[in-house]
């Protein structure tokens, strides 16, 4: 027969807690809040545990483990074991912290180590030490990347949603190379709606085969319809535009009445501007090469009494900076 454990006042000095479910007694790690089975209701079991989970805390001593069991009472347990705050507005304030932090394209990190303790000393001194304290109940170590992935799975899941409720929708899609030089798959999709960041997929291989099973898997997991897809637009890759074996192509099994469109904005400058860019890049190139040459450029834009001293990098991995190398040597001319 199945004999039903009982937690022990002892279980503490591994780091364990107790929760009570249906007349059950389950241990709670008060470290990770993990709730483990009645039948790990053991010693060794929790010593396990805190070996494999926590090798840090294995020195630490039992008060240590009650002030976290002291922490955690003033937390409560959603049906899933997930943590959350009690205190709704210090959640909601949580997620607008970590939702800034990705707007910002900062490290997560910032906000333990910078944000937080900046706030605290900001309310102190305008507010008091007891609206400080206020702000310990928002929770933010190891929590922001979680933050980040939720705010990014919902905006995902509305995103998917406009696109269930509009009749007729169009999608956009671009092979782009990272600073990194991996190939990423970007898509963008427009209906009754403005359009929309879709997603964005790492390329093992640029195949026309391989864009067409990263955007149908996408689809099924959603469940889109391929019957409501009415556009497609493409650049002029082969990949995409190949008659017998292009990503287009391949699309028309799926979505017979898909229109396609080739993207009107050409990567390939005419053959006289490139000429000029190609010189341009190399004179930019040469005086950014050297710190003497940065130097000596900055005193004579100075001297002539321009506003601009520094000249833009050129990189082939973002296309578009093309343009701006070229807009700041012309805005030189003024």
């Amino acid at each position: 027969r199945n004999v039903k454990r009982k937690y022990s006042e002892d279980y503490i000095k591994f780091g364990f807690t107790c929760q009570e479910k249906e007349g059950v007694d389950l241990p709670q790690c008060v470290i990770c809040f993990k709730v483990l089975g009645n039948d790990s209701m053991k010693l060794a079991n929790l010593k396990l545990h805190l070996e494999k989970y926590h090798p840090n805390l294995l020195q630490k001593d039992e008060d240590y483990f009650e002030r976290r069991l002291s922490g955690l009472k003033w937390q409560h347990l959603n049906s899933t074991s997930a943590f959350y705050n009690k205190t709704s507005n210090a959640v909601r304030a949580s997620y607008i912290v970590a939702y800034k932090v990705a707007q910002a394209k900062k490290p997560h990190t910032v906000v333990d180590q910078l944000v937080l303790p900046c706030a605290k000393e900001m309310v102190r001194l305008v507010l008091g030490e007891e609206a400080a304290r206020k702000l310990n109940d928002i929770s933010v170590s190891n929590t922001v990347l979680r933050r980040i992935y939720e705010i990014s799975q919902n905006i995902s899941e509305q995103v998917v949603d406009e696109i269930k409720k509009s009749p007729l929708f169009a999608i956009q899609l671009d092979e782009s190379t990272n600073v990194a030089f991996c190939s990423q798959l970007l898509v963008l999709v427009e209906g009754d709606f403005k359009e929309e960041f879709l997603f964005c997929k790492t390329l093992d291989t640029t195949t026309s085969s391989k864009v067409m099973e990263i955007v149908n898997n996408f689809f099924e997991v959603h469940g889109l319809d391929w019957v409501n897809l009415v556009g497609i637009t493409t650049d002029g890759a082969p990949a995409m535009l190949g008659s017998t074996s292009g990503f287009q192509t391949l699309l028309k099994q799926h979505a017979p009445m898909v229109t396609r469109v080739h993207c009107l904005t050409s990567k390939t400058l005419p053959d006289q501007l490139n000429a000029i860019f190609k010189g341009l890049v190399k004179v930019v190139n040469h005086i950014k090469s050297l710190a003497l040459n940065t130097r000596l450029f900055k005193r004579f834009c100075l001297d002539m009494g321009s506003n601009i001293d520094v000249l833009l990098f050129y990189t082939s991995v973002w296309w578009l900076s093309a343009g701006n190398v070229l807009n700041r040597v012309f805005q030189l001319r003024e």
